[in-house]
């Protein structure tokens, strides 16, 4: 069986019935060769939901769930897209999410206020914080 890794396109008619004939190709894909989803094509495929499609936040989340559990597709990472999905379900930016998850151990600094009370609030174990507070331990050392 052959893997592919597929672009934002083939993603959106796996979700979203926009051409039947390319729909078509993409099913006839999953029945004969392994798909693998790249993060990058998730984080590009939930704009265009969000965006082009208008699809709101529980049904992005559900459709991208249902991703982690189709045996002919592959999401990269898929424990980590678990965690992301659940942080984007909760009300997190997905691609805020994505960053924190990626992330991991090492601690995640920005300028987005916003962004470090949510991440705080929604999973307390990230390690975020505000950039003009990065360094503060080891200044004068």
């Amino acid at each position: 069986m052959k893997t592919y890794a597929i672009d934002t396109n083939i993603l959106v008619r796996l979700l979203v019935l926009v051409d039947e004939e390319q729909t078509r190709i993409v099913e006839d894909l999953l029945m004969q060769s392994r798909l693998v989803i790249l993060w990058s094509v998730l984080l590009e495929t939930e704009w265009v939901l969000r965006s082009i499609v208008k699809a709101d936040r529980a049904s992005i989340t559900e459709k991208f769930r249902s991703l982690l559990f189709m045996p002919s597709l592959q999401v990269e990472r898929a424990e980590e897209m678990a965690k992301v999905l659940d942080l984007h379900e909760a009300g997190m930016d997905f691609a805020d999410a994505m960053h924190l998850v990626l992330a991991g151990a090492r601690t995640f600094i920005t300028f987005d206020r916003a962004l470090v009370r949510r991440a705080k609030r929604k999973w307390p174990e990230a390690r975020v914080e505000l950039a003009q507070d990065a360094g503060e331990d080891s200044q004068g050392s």
